[in-house]
């Protein structure tokens, strides 16, 4: 029996990818793989969270420059934990905050972002829960959407907005058995980041974001 061999390439760099190569965006897929690698050589314990950020039905402010305020103000959050845990002697790990993220529009009437951080895991090891009292990365990230959002009430008008992704936390370990095992998966994940389709091309905004 004869066979025709796919031409279809479901790799990018020997690494698994979830949509064939010619309908994803290449340059994204190498700064995803970048951001990835720089994550891990700064942070040997590396944890990864992938979320989404979605907009308010009536809002009406820069959904063009709302990103980079949402990281801003994560940015200082993280900032001030380390303050504070020095100010109390305790022993701070630096976050090491690396990100990505790629704004996308399917079947919805505004724009959307999907997202992943990455952070030092001796850090943050846990996503935690938006109704938390006490701070943690979910709570952080609600604060920081609303505030970007300039919403009045940071914990009840923004926690429908963030959704956290299922099976979206990654733990990789330079040292571990399963690291090269955990690195595949992780990129594979994010290669949905680089799919063509959804992306809000050709409208002036910015499409795809990362860390440097």
């Amino acid at each position: 029996m004869i066979t025709i061999e796919s031409k279809h390439q479901f790799k990018y760099q020997n690494l698994e990818i979830l949509f064939d190569l010619s309908q994803c965006n290449e340059h994204y897929l190498s700064r995803i793989k970048n951001t990835i690698d720089q994550s891990i050589e700064r942070s040997k314990r590396l944890a990864a969270f992938r979320f989404d950020l979605r907009f308010p039905a009536d809002y009406e402010g820069d959904a063009d420059k709302v990103i980079t305020k949402f990281f801003d103000s994560f940015k200082a959050k993280l900032n001030a934990k380390e303050q504070r845990q020095i100010r109390l002697g305790k022993r701070v790990y630096p976050s090491n905050l690396s990100y990505i993220w790629v704004r996308e529009k399917y079947k919805s009437n505004s724009d959307h972002f999907h997202v992943v951080i990455m952070l030092n895991k001796d850090a943050f090891h846990s996503f935690g829960k938006l109704n938390s009292v006490n701070p943690n990365i979910a709570t952080r990230i609600m604060t920081s959407w609303a505030s970007a959002l300039s919403l009045k009430d940071k914990n009840k008008d923004a926690r429908g907005l963030i959704h956290q992704a299922k099976n979206g936390m990654f733990a990789l370990n330079v040292n571990a058995v399963n690291y090269n095992e955990t690195y595949k998966a992780l990129f594979k994940r994010l290669s949905y980041f680089a799919k063509d389709r959804t992306k809000v091309y050709g409208s002036g905004k910015r499409s795809f974001g990362c860390s440097r």
